[in-house]
């Protein structure tokens, strides 16, 4: 969304993670904005148990912590590195409200990127809600492609475990496993090598 020319003009610091480093914590004071030059990074939140929930996994090119942050709020969820490293820019309030009021065409679409976050939020709630497993799986097959920038008839090799897709959910690995082996027969999507084709 943003160009790393106009984020390093208007003197945004950039920070550099590796594997396993962690952004910020759950609970912590939203402080910072963050947006992810190059990189994944994963979002999630643990029961009581230690079973992780994943939110989201953010990719190149994409925020993350808008509304703690715009909010004065804590972050909700946990934050952490899973690419070998990663670049991320850092934005103090003041910093942000600068750089967005010099560049008014970048505030709306970064406000088109927080309704579309919340878009999808939404239809992931309503999927935990009231869709079955198969249902809730192809939703998050669709909104993971999605985030990659492609169209839902493009197919690809969907990068995910059973686990990671158990997590962001709401259901159980072997719930997982044995709806992609029903979807797969029923021919909803395909299996090469043990990984998803969507």
């Amino acid at each position: 969304m943003f160009s790393k020319e106009i984020l390093l003009q208007n003197k945004i610091p950039l920070l550099h993670f590796k594997k396993k480093d962690t952004l910020f914590r759950e609970d912590q004071k939203a402080v910072n904005l963050y947006y992810l030059l190059e990189g994944e990074i994963k979002i999630y939140n643990t029961d009581s148990e230690g079973k992780e929930f994943l939110i989201s996994t953010v990719l190149n090119n994409m925020f993350l912590g808008e509304p703690p942050f715009l909010l004065g709020e804590r972050y909700p969820a946990n934050a952490i590195i899973t690419s070998d490293t990663a670049k991320v820019f850092c934005f103090n309030e003041e910093q942000f409200q600068t750089f967005m009021l010099d560049n008014p065409t970048l505030l709306f679409s970064f406000t088109k990127e927080i309704a579309r976050k919340a878009y999808e939020k939404t239809m992931k709630l309503k999927s935990i809600v009231h869709l079955n497993p198969n249902e809730r799986i192809l939703q998050f097959l669709k909104i993971y492609k999605r985030n990659l920038g492609l169209d839902s008839d493009e197919k690809i090799i969907i990068d995910v475990t059973r686990k990671e897709m158990a997590n962001s959910t709401g259901l159980a690995i072997e719930t997982v496993i044995r709806a992609v082996k029903k979807m797969e027969r029923e021919e909803k999507l395909q299996l090469i090598n043990h990984k998803i084709y969507y």
